[in-house]
């Protein structure tokens, strides 16, 4: 068991053994996690995830570049990971195993995270000609009465009053019935009837005629085309908090 442990950190395999353990910790804190059923992860890099069976975060964790040493002791397996800047080290003690897998994991992909609705509307608030040429912003967010919101509310080159609708999937039909009730509360309010573009991937079966017949327009924009245009416009970070 502790050879076979021992050749698969020597290998850089990711391991995973679950167990009955019991955990400590001595370092910038101190802590200690009595007996449980719980699952140990050892990535390639030698970091270290100890997850309980409910919740997504790790009881305990140990960055990579650790210094891994394993030993029995009465029956128990004892793991070892320390570091020394800063000095910290993770005790686990296995009482029972009942499980132990390591294997060769290969992953080099890049990960790519696109954009919300909320940064939809980012990046037509940085770029109006998403919308069309001459499109001029004045609002986001204006509450409706008797309640809604519109997501983007503005003005056409030629002065028309425009109510934008932002998907981040393709628009249903009560995504078009929804903007169809935001252009009567803006006429109630104003007295002229605005025009209304959803804005969205695509637009369902569905919901294409109700769209024609209430003289809805389309805009075709996607999550990933607009995280693109936040690159271009400032750095990622100032649009999406990333955690």
């Amino acid at each position: 068991m502790v050879e076979k442990i021992r050749q698969a950190l020597l290998k850089r395999e990711v391991i995973i053994i679950i167990g009955l353990c019991e955990v400590f910790y001595e370092g910038r804190a101190a802590s200690t996690l009595g007996l449980g059923e719980r699952i140990l992860m050892i990535k390639s890099d030698q970091s270290i995830l100890i997850h309980r069976p409910t919740g997504y975060e790790p009881a305990n964790w140990q960055p990579p570049n650790s210094k891994i040493e394993l030993r029995i002791e009465d029956n128990i397996l004892i793991l070892e990971a320390r570091r020394l800047n800063p000095s910290e080290m993770l005790i686990i003690r296995f009482h029972k195993i009942y499980h132990i897998l390591s294997w060769k994991l290969h992953d080099d992909a890049i990960f790519s995270m696109y954009a919300t609705e909320e940064d939809m509307k980012k990046a037509i608030l940085a770029e109006p000609s998403i919308i069309e040429e001459g499109f001029k912003p004045i609002e986001e967010e204006r509450k409706l009465k008797p309640s809604g919101f519109i997501d983007v509310f503005g003005v056409d080159s030629s002065g028309r009053l425009t109510v934008v609708e932002i998907k981040r999937r393709n628009a249903t039909l009560e995504d078009i019935q929804q903007l169809t009730q935001y252009v009567e509360s803006i006429e109630r309010e104003f007295g002229v009837r605005p025009r209304a573009i959803i804005v969205a991937p695509g637009v369902q079966r569905s919901a294409s005629r109700v769209m024609q017949m209430n003289k809805i327009e389309f805009r075709c924009l996607t999550p990933k085309k607009s995280m693109e245009i936040l690159r271009k416009k400032a750095g990622l970070d100032d649009y999406i908090n990333l955690e």
